[in-house]
């Protein structure tokens, strides 16, 4: 037995802890980490593999005798998941053995007491290792390292940061001796390219998978309304579906210990838990998620624990969150888009080894059919497969610049063999180092001294800081204030990500449960509208969601294409609820959409494309997943503009592709039948894409080429990037927008089958049932109901009458007050000299008296002080003329006198027609600010 293989000191703490037998993973993985082997162990969450690794570290520890920082725990979490820490801290307190943890919120007093005192386990993130490779002191304690262990390796090996981890690896192995490696990671469907990204220049690394004996018990299901529901919806403005699927939710929370409720976006958790707390006041639950501060993040997560709460509403923010013993039911509200998500959220429940995982996935609708793919692909282990970001220029940059820290210079033969080291830069050539070594040399980070054997590559005065100020490759997302003409107030903030792609003045979103257009994006705020049309909104959430793989948007055109096979059969309906893990209810109304879109359309699905043509819209049903869709979308939209002219729009979701032009849908059948390279059409479009104009500003951070401190109000990005056109800075945003954001190589494939017939496309005309969905755009789920045109003219009403306007008498200059506009006379005067010549000011005016006084007194004035006081004039006209009304007209934001005059002079028949000019006045002011700021 594993456990036998272990120091007496440490199986007598075994017994303590209650461990009768090893898990899965422990009997695995123990004797070969012993052995010094390097490890991959996979296994499902609460099957003990962070003790599988941790206890044989300890036993080494103890009997081996290294000196401190023998073995460095790296995690992608800033903070070490507490429960996990309790843990470690236990261990070692009872083995006389010192652990620390090292990120970027340890205080100066814990980081001199790791340099004067090293723990022998040091716990840190990817970048707190970047920070202290260069520590000169550290890099001393790091010479000692024997083992390395990276938590949660599936969680990075996809991205920047799993990269800049390979490469920092290579540099920890350049200083101490050979050091065992070992990853754990979650179920994932790529390890044998997780076990070569975790090797590097280390020997072999073997895959120990302990996650097949996991039990899931997952089933997807549609609550269907009761009359009482219709009822109790209409009350709450919500649909009835709607409200039948809170209350499921919270039937389940009321019948289980501990319910974790997950869904796709943080503002779909904060509307749930409100509609829950409205449904049932004493049921205890609260939201969690990554924009809460750490602090209350916490305080949920111990009520929790002690089952003070029964429920916790979060978004990802749990994925890898606390293991909480008492959890007997996760709950996925709606699908979750990706087998790996589904997962590892389900496995938070039964988390003891020998239990079952149950979930439940709530679903409805068109959602029903991913739903059903992903719980079968979950049942089947099929998990979708790992994409690497091989070659990342901007984070080699960044690396080169650390390893010239590393030994104050290094030569370029050197610099070579260390970076192809690691697997993600196995491909790079000496050509391919060169360039980018004279490019880095171009925007002074480094100096190249010729050398007849090999380039000496030195650090240069700038390097310094932008070395720190780029140790995290995690971007830095900036977030714009959402700001309502109608009361002028902030209603939240929209991601930087979401405002690139779509911040243009006119597009509509779906943001606090409503609709909104844009009028103006000034600054850091977004000036928007409450508008009903939701149909053509694009939800604020959009950039959140994960993307659907192709692999489950085909199985969903698979799923279709057996109901419609089937609709006369009930045994095989009855196979496909047991294949695919659906109720009764959910079976029935995923035929009863599949015979709704029938009676008028051909059903879309995994072998044919459906091209619908409705009013200006052209719908193309392609089940082929968010990325593909996108892709072929782009390339679309791109031919056409090019063809026409005129500017195509184009949105897609993982079922299809809706374009907004005026072409015909044998001309996009005509385009998708061509020989056209997508690559060379994609590459061109979008270039000129916001989408691209941002990720080029990260990417330009991350090479130091804009600094993190920039204010962006005051550059160019336009000129930038054609600054640097076809440098190392220009391709990684090109590479890096067409690894994450679209799907080439799947994309060509679909298009080479549409040219093979293969893949059959079919035109009709009119709004299908599934198009007519997909208009709608499925994610008016919970939202709120449209504002009505009264309560919109009562809220900007009450605003204006609530704002504070300083009246000021130009005749006498004696007499100034500062009051609510609510509170304004009908015809204001002079309480001092009786003059009804009173000027409405903004409050901030305060110079204003003094302005009029000293032209009382004739003093000489300047020209400002001139321009001031004729519109103190203008004003007070006005007032004389309209009284309290023009006030109103003033109180406007943006509005001055001139503005005003020019509303007044409408003569309106009645207040709402007067209210309605001043805030097109207002709209307008917003559109135009940004141009003569």
């Amino acid at each position: 037995m594993s456990f036998k293989l272990l120091d007496d000191k440490i199986k007598e703490l075994i017994k303590q802890k209650g461990f009768l037998d090893p898990s899965p993973a422990q009997k695995l993985a123990i004797e070969p980490i012993i052995k010094n082997k390097n490890i991959l162990l996979i296994s499902s969450t609460g099957l003990g593999k962070t003790e599988a690794c941790f206890l044989p570290m300890l036993h080494k520890l103890i009997t081996e005798k290294h000196k401190p920082i023998s073995v460095l725990y790296i995690t992608p979490l800033k903070s070490l998941n507490r429960d996990l820490e309790e843990r470690m801290i236990w261990w070692c307190n009872k083995l006389g053995l010192e652990i620390g943890v090292r990120h970027g919120d340890t205080t100066s007093i814990e980081r001199t007491a790791q340099r004067e005192r090293p723990p022998n386990i040091l716990v840190t993130t990817p970048e707190s290792l970047g920070a202290l490779l260069v520590g000169k002191k550290m890099r001393e304690h790091l010479k000692n390292v024997r083992h390395v262990i990276v938590d949660e390796i599936h969680e990075i090996v996809g991205s920047k940061r799993g990269i800049q981890l390979s490469l920092l690896l290579e540099r920890l192995s350049q200083i101490s001796e050979k050091f065992q490696r070992i990853g754990l990671s979650a179920t994932i469907g790529s390890p044998e390219l997780v076990a070569l990204f975790l090797q590097g220049s280390g020997s072999n690394v073997d895959i120990i998978r302990a996650e097949d004996n996991k039990k899931y018990d997952v089933l997807v299901e549609n609550p269907s309304p009761s009359k009482e529901d219709h009822i109790s919806a209409e009350n709450l403005l919500i649909g009835s579906r709607t409200y039948s699927r809170i209350k499921r939710i919270e039937e389940l929370i009321k019948n289980h210990n501990s319910v974790i409720v997950f869904t796709n976006t943080r503002e779909t958790a904060e509307v749930l838990s409100s509609r829950l707390r409205t449904i049932d006041k004493a049921l205890s639950q609260t939201v969690h998620h990554g924009s809460l501060s750490k602090e209350k993040r916490i305080v949920s997560e111990n009520q929790f624990k002690q089952q003070q709460l029964k429920a916790l509403i979060a978004t990802s923010s749990l994925e890898l969150g606390i293991d909480i013993g008492s959890v007997d039911m996760v709950v996925q509200y709606l699908s979750p888009r990706q087998v790996t998500r589904v997962i590892q959220r389900i496995g938070r429940s039964g988390h003891k080894i020998g239990e079952t995982s149950q979930g439940k996935i709530i679903s409805g609708e068109e959602d029903l059919f991913e739903s059903a793919a992903i719980a079968n692909a979950l049942m089947e282990r099929k998990l979708e497969r790992i994409k690497i970001h091989d070659m990342a220029l901007d984070v080699l940059t960044n690396q080169i610049i650390g390893l010239v820290f590393d030994e104050y210079e290094i030569t370029e033969d050197r610099l070579f063999k260390i970076i192809k080291s690691a697997y993600p830069y196995r491909n790079i050539t000496r050509e391919n180092l060169s360039e980018l070594l004279k490019f880095i040399e171009s925007i002074y980070m480094i100096w190249i001294k010729q050398d007849k054997v090999s380039n000496i590559i030195r650090k240069r005065k700038k390097s310094f800081e932008y070395y720190f100020e780029n140790l995290t490759m995690i971007p830095d997302t900036r977030q714009y204030k959402v700001i309502s003409i109608i009361q002028n107030e902030p209603v939240g903030n929209l991601d930087e990500t979401f405002v690139a792609e779509h911040g243009k003045s006119g597009e509509k979103f779906i943001f606090s449960g409503r609709a909104w257009k844009i009028i103006q994006v000034d600054g850091r705020k977004v000036i928007a509208e409450p508008v009903e049309d939701i149909e053509s909104a694009i939800p604020a959430w959009e950039g959140e969601l994960i993307p659907v793989p192709y692999e489950i948007a085909n199985n969903v055109g698979r799923l279709r294409r057996i109901i419609a096979n089937s609709l006369d059969s009930k045994k095989d309906l009855e196979e496909i609820m047991e294949k695919y893990h659906v109720d009764n209810n959910s079976i029935k109304e995923m035929v009863e959409l599949v015979e709704r879109h029938l009676k008028t359309n051909t059903i879309p699905h995994d072998s044919n494309i459906l091209i619908e043509k409705h009013k200006d819209f052209i719908i193309i049903h392609s089940c082929t997943g968010s990325l593909v869709n996108d892709s072929i979308g782009r390339y679309i939209a791109a031919l056409l503009t090019a063809k026409s002219g005129s500017a195509v729009n184009v949105k897609v979701d993982p079922y299809r592709i809706i374009l907004q032009t005026n072409e015909s849908a044998d001309e996009v059948k005509k385009i998708l039948g061509s020989n056209e390279n997508i690559e060379e059409v994609l590459r061109l479009a979008l270039e000129r894409s916001q989408l691209f104009k941002h990720r080029f500003l990260h990417v330009a951070r991350r090479f130091g080429v804009i600094s993190k401190k920039a204010d962006m109000e005051m550059i160019s990005l336009g000129k930038i990037i054609s600054h640097y056109a076809n440098t190392p800075v220009y391709n990684e945003t090109m590479r890096e927008v067409l690894l994450e954001k679209m799907d080439i190589e799947k994309s060509k494939e679909i298009l080479e089958g549409i040219r093979n017939n293969k893949i059959k496309i079919i035109i009709e005309q009119g709004l299908s049932y599934l198009g007519e969905l997909g208009l709608s755009h499925q994610y008016g789920d919970i939202l709120k109901p449209s504002l009505p045109e009264e309560e919109i003219y009562k809220a900007f009403k009450k605003r204006l009458l609530n704002t504070v306007v300083r009246l000021l008498c130009v005749n006498c200059g004696e007499y100034t007050d500062i009051k609510p506009v609510k509170n304004v006379d009908e015809k204001p005067e002079c309480p001092k000299c009786g003059s009804g010549f009173i000027a409405c000011l903004r409050r901030n005016q305060i110079n204003a008296p003094a302005i009029v006084k000293k032209k009382l007194k004739k003093k000489s004035m300047t020209k400002e002080e001139l321009k001031e006081f004729q519109e103190i004039r203008r004003s007070s006209d006005m007032i004389m003329v309209y009284g309290k009304k023009a006030c109103i007209a003033l109180a406007g934001h943006g509005i001055g006198p001139e503005t005003a005059a020019r509303i007044l002079s409408r003569l309106h028949t009645n207040k709402r027609k007067f209210l309605k000019d001043v805030l097109e006045a207002e709209k307008q002011f917003a559109k135009t600010r940004i141009y003569w700021k």
